[in-house]
């Protein structure tokens, strides 16, 4: 096994983690040895599993709160919090040599490759999905009579930024789910010889609905349609790797299973379109004069997509948790994930509990919908028993990560029968 960049040096909270690991159980052991034809992982599997509980002891919010958010934002684990130690400190006893530190940002891009399974080329730092998915809406020339389609399970983000399209006459066609299901053929029913680009959520933000991306970018590679994903809620948590969806772009927010904080983000392009699209940032390198790029290096690879100062407090803790997320694995975070969503779907079956939720795990992820009467006011009673899930589309979403257990599974159900919320 290949190590990761920094693990087990650069921050001492990792290493007596890994270093106390166990052999992986029972049915979580199966995605870390997945048949040929699975598709490719972007990290190497670890074969010893992470110690789930001293993990979980990383997040001091968990001693207090049963938090069932994480498609929402991370709870900060104490790396994050020896990452902003470190990243003060060197401002005020070495006037930030490495805190401002261009090179040190050139090495949470390669991290944070490494994590996501792609060229540090091809990734670009942005301030959140939002503004990753406005790089791709102002990428490619449409004209007057094409159409984008776009769906109606979107974050209203993935709503909003495409808009100015339609005042050059291109038409924003609305693909409709199906009971909260989003399959190949709700997109082909929209798709037309005029359709020039799809964006969509790889994991939507409400049921967690994960669509078959790759029959939908086949789909796209046949018709030469550009395909754009919202990939915010599958990164960190699934294995699988970037460059690998068959995506020209994917938009993706650090606040959330990446681990990093508010206003830190990345967006991949596709390798081979780096230097070839639009950007509001810098020109094309083609229409630049040779003196200019000489004086200007943002005109070229994933620079072109990112603009002045970079958060460097932000990457100084996104690169400490790339290195910690590195040293877990995505397979067995994906393997943990996969193992209490299932156990989360058994528990609201036996309530009475309907759910818009896919029991296939290649059709879901981190987060479980449950179809309640009055889910604000629920939410808002959970809240003040000091748990927190969250409402999306009118109805109650529980989102986990690797550093939930079963026992905050069982906390929710009991309070949701206490309040009345079951059938039971």
């Amino acid at each position: 096994m290949s190590t990761p960049v920094g693990t087990g040096t650069a921050d001492p909270g990792i290493r007596g983690i890994i270093e106390g690991s166990q052999v992986l159980p029972g049915r979580r052991t199966a995605l870390l040895n997945e048949p040929a034809g699975t598709p490719p992982m972007n990290a190497p599997a670890p074969s010893l599993a992470p110690d789930w509980a001293a993990l979980r002891r990383e997040f001091p919010t968990l001693e207090r709160w049963t938090y069932l958010d994480a498609a929402r934002k991370t709870p900060l684990a104490r790396c994050a919090e020896r990452a902003m130690q470190e990243y003060t400190r060197d401002i005020y006893e070495d006037a930030g040599a490495e805190a401002w530190n261009s090179a040190n940002v050139g090495r949470t891009r390669t991290l944070l490759a490494q994590l996501l399974g792609c060229t540090p080329t091809s990734l670009a730092f942005t301030k959140n999905t939002a503004e990753g998915l406005a790089i791709a809406a102002h990428a490619f020339e449409l004209r007057a009579g094409d159409n984008i389609l776009l769906t109606d399970m979107e974050h209203v983000v993935n709503l909003w930024v495409w808009k100015h399209y339609e005042a050059k006459g291109v038409e924003i066609r609305k693909v409709e789910s199906r009971d909260g299901r989003m399959p190949i053929e709700a997109y082909l029913e929209k798709i037309d010889a005029r359709t020039r680009l799809i964006s969509t959520a790889y994991v939507t933000y409400a049921n967690g609905w994960r669509i078959d991306v790759d029959a939908l970018a086949e789909e796209c590679r046949k018709r030469d349609i550009r395909l754009v994903l919202d990939g915010v809620q599958g990164a960190g948590m699934l294995a699988r790797r970037i460059d690998s969806l068959g995506a020209d772009f994917v938009a993706i927010g650090a606040h959330k299973s990446l681990q990093g904080l508010t206003g830190t983000g990345v967006v991949w392009c596709r390798d081979e379109l780096v230097n070839e699209i639009r950007t509001e940032f810098v020109r094309s390198p083609q229409i630049m004069k040779g003196a200019d790029i000489g004086q200007f290096d943002y005109v070229v690879e994933q620079h072109r997509f990112e603009a002045g100062n970079p958060n460097f407090l932000g990457l100084w803790v996104l690169r400490r948790s790339a290195e910690w997320l590195l040293s877990i694995g995505l397979p067995a975070i994906e393997g943990r994930v996969r193992d209490l969503t299932e156990s989360l779907l058994d528990r609201v079956e036996r309530a009475g509990i309907r759910t818009q939720t896919s029991r296939d795990w290649n059709r879901r992820c981190h987060i479980v919908n449950l179809v309640v009467p009055d889910a604000l006011a629920l939410q808002k009673q959970l809240r003040e028993r000091n748990i927190v899930v969250n409402v999306k589309d009118d109805k109650l979403r529980a989102s986990v990560s690797f550093y939930n257990e079963e026992a905050d599974l069982d906390v929710l159900m009991d309070a949701l029968a206490e309040l009345g919320a079951t059938a039971r």
